[in-house]
C-alpha cells in the first residue's frame, strides 16, 4: 500500500514539474537572483545595465521552450507516419464452409420450439 503511494506521488510530482516548469524556473531565479547577478550573469562586470541576472532567466526559459518545441516536433512526426493495413489485420483466406461437415450435435429435429405463449408473442394492434 505504501509502495503505490511513494509511486503514485512520484508521478504526481514529475507531471507537476512537466506542467510547470517555466513557473519552477522562474521562482528558481527569483528564489536565487543575488547569486545569479553576483555569479552568473552576463553583464556583472557592467553596474549599469541592471540586468540583475534576468539575461540567464531569459536563456533557460528560451532553452525550456526550445525543448518543448521538440519534443512535440518528435510526436508529431511520429503521427504523420503512414501505415500499410496489411500490418494491422490478418490474411484470412476464405473457404467455403458448404464443405465442411457439421462436427457439432444438432439439437433442431424439425418440429417447432415449445415456447410460453404468454411470453413470447407478437406486439398487439
Amino acid at each position: 500500500m505504501i509502495t503505490k503511494q511513494v509511486i503514485a506521488s512520484i508521478f504526481l510530482l514529475a507531471f507537476a514539474m512537466q506542467m510547470f516548469s517555466k513557473a519552477v524556473i522562474v521562482c528558481s531565479f527569483y528564489a536565487n537572483q543575488d547569486y545569479i547577478a553576483k555569479n552568473l550573469c552576463e553583464n556583472r562586470t557592467k553596474p549599469k545595465s541592471c540586468c540583475a541576472g534576468k539575461c540567464q532567466l531569459r536563456k533557460k526559459l528560451n532553452k525550456d521552450t526550445n525543448e518543448d518545441k521538440q519534443s512535440n516536433e518528435r510526436k508529431s512526426s511520429k503521427e504523420s507516419e503512414v501505415l500499410s493495413s496489411k500490418s494491422f489485420f490478418l490474411d484470412i483466406s476464405i473457404t467455403d464452409f458448404k464443405e465442411q461437415s457439421n462436427s457439432y450435435a444438432s439439437f433442431l429435429d424439425g418440429n417447432a420450439i415449445d415456447r410460453s405463449y404468454s411470453i413470447f408473442h407478437p406486439p398487439g394492434v
